[in-house]
């Protein structure tokens, strides 16, 4: 089947793209509006856009432009957590891809893809793009964009195009973040609960129900999107893993809350008499410094060393005591001083200290 030709006004939708990430837009809707643009240049038949942590890269919101509903999404999720597969978000991200599709990746071959397979398939689709809207070492949120079969496959052309509006994206969410940092914590106390095997809750404390009601509103009935892909995973890496008795360590992720401030959201599987239980505990809680500082380097967009010298600014250390600690001379630790200062802008290590300093000494 020939492949789809850009439109002729993609470069005019791309440049409305550009605007879009420019205009300070809330994160969900810029990715809203993201999505309904590149749906005008690179047509799909079902997608899914999510805003992520950049350190789990676990969706926080779930953005579907489809109607697949949470139980296809689920098993997505659990088609990328049991690892295999081919493009799984986390290898792109490690390569630093922006677009890939499946076509490719299988030579055309779709079958040799279990989430062909279980998702695909049924479901009468065929190719399938993976965007990543990466900036800043990181990545920000991710797309999954499918094509039924009466569709050709996703073109190079394509590919290219999506990925050049996928690293705008980035730098548009990572700018929006920044310019509203996050605070340490917000007010509250740690609250916990138990989904069942389906994923629904099915007991919960005071403190959580709190929580969830503080939560972007997941559809009437369904369990919060980010409870349920950290609940996924926590299953999904004890069933990897094997017994209960060398289950990894919990799973995680850290969710902005609508009303400002971040919260932790953590899960592990649930032991019985019989070893690994169905049923899955989730904890609640603010998110504390530790979580936090990670995140704050990397929306101001630092570098691995620029994180390196930040850490030692806000420590207090002299700077004849950096260089000599990092193996530098003096006149590389300015530069890499200009530029952290650049980044957040900020003009003195005074100002860099007031906004990083008390996460620092708490973490």
């Amino acid at each position: 089947m020939p492949k789809l030709p850009l439109g002729g006004n993609a470069d005019a939708v791309r440049a409305r793209i550009a605007a879009l990430c420019r205009n300070r837009l809330d994160p969900a809707d810029l990715v809203r509006e993201v999505a309904e643009q590149v749906r005008c240049i690179v047509p799909y038949d079902m997608g899914t856009w999510a805003i992520t942590d950049p350190e789990t890269l676990l969706p926080t919101d779930l953005l579907t432009v489809d109607t697949s509903g949470l139980g296809v999404q689920a098993t997505k999720a659990s088609n990328e957590f049991a690892g295999g597969d081919f493009n799984r978000f986390a290898e792109l991200d490690r390569v630093g891809r922006a677009a890939a599709t499946l076509a490719t990746a299988t030579g055309g071959d779709l079958d040799l893809s279990s989430r062909h397979r279980s998702v695909h398939a049924p479901n009468g689709l065929n190719d399938e793009m993976r965007l990543l809207a990466r900036d800043g070492g990181a990545t920000w949120a991710v797309g999954c964009l499918t094509r039924a079969t009466d569709m050709p496959d996703f073109s190079p052309e394509e590919v290219r195009y999506v990925a050049a509006v996928a690293s705008e994206l980035g730098r548009g969410l990572r700018v929006v973040l920044a310019r509203n940092p996050p605070a340490a914590a917000c007010a509250g106390r740690p609250g916990m609960l138990v989904l069942d095997e389906a994923g629904r809750i099915e007991a919960t404390t005071r403190e959580a129900d709190r929580w969830i009601h503080r939560m972007s509103p997941p559809p009437e009935g369904e369990t919060p999107i980010a409870i349920a892909i950290v609940a996924l995973q926590a299953q999904a890496q004890a069933q990897a893993h094997g017994t209960a008795d060398e289950a990894p360590r919990a799973a995680r992720l850290r969710l902005r809350l609508p009303a400002g401030g971040w919260l932790l959201v953590h899960a592990d599987v649930l032991v019985d008499g019989a070893g690994l239980s169905p049923r899955t505990a989730v904890m609640l809680e603010p998110a504390g410094p530790a979580q936090m500082l990670p995140l704050l380097f990397a929306l101001y967009g630092l570098t691995g060393r620029e994180r390196q010298v930040t850490e030692y600014l806000i420590a207090g250390h002299k700077t004849a005591e950096i260089a000599e600690r990092m193996w530098i001379s003096r006149h590389t630790l300015r530069d890499h001083m200009k530029s952290i200062f650049a980044k957040m802008n900020v003009g003195s290590r005074p100002e860099l200290t007031a906004i990083l300093g008390a996460e620092a000494r708490s973490a």
